[in-house]
């Protein structure tokens, strides 16, 4: 999911939330996950926007990364995306959360998701 996103991607971010939410997967799980990936990816691209030259295991150490052989597909992920469209995801996921954890129904994540994957067109 957080890959369709990423890529924006809206027929396949449709089609999973679609499933996911079919087999009584909870919204605030789905929206923990996606936060957790987002995160990572912003933390990846504002090490290496600042600090390029450190070495992949002090890298992967500030961005909290157990394994340091996981950094080459995350520079791979990050390479062509802004870090402001990656910083707003992760808002829009906070704001997403806050507003299911106040109740609302579960119609609003797709277009909260759709809303975040339009940030990578």
């Amino acid at each position: 999911m957080a890959e369709a996103v990423r890529c924006g991607d809206s027929t396949r971010v449709v089609q999973l939330t679609h499933d996911l939410l079919s087999r009584a997967q909870v919204p605030l799980a789905i929206v923990a996950t996606l936060q957790t990936q987002f995160r990572t990816w912003l933390w990846v691209k504002s090490v290496l926007k600042d600090r390029a030259q450190l070495k992949d295991a002090e890298i992967a150490q500030l961005c909290g990364i157990g394994n340091p052989n996981r950094l080459y597909y995350l520079k791979k992920d990050v390479a062509a995306i802004s870090i402001k469209a990656l910083a707003t995801a992760v808002v829009c996921l906070f704001e997403l959360e806050v507003e299911l954890k106040q109740g609302a129904s579960t119609k609003v994540t797709l277009p909260a998701f759709l809303k975040v994957a339009r940030l990578f067109n």
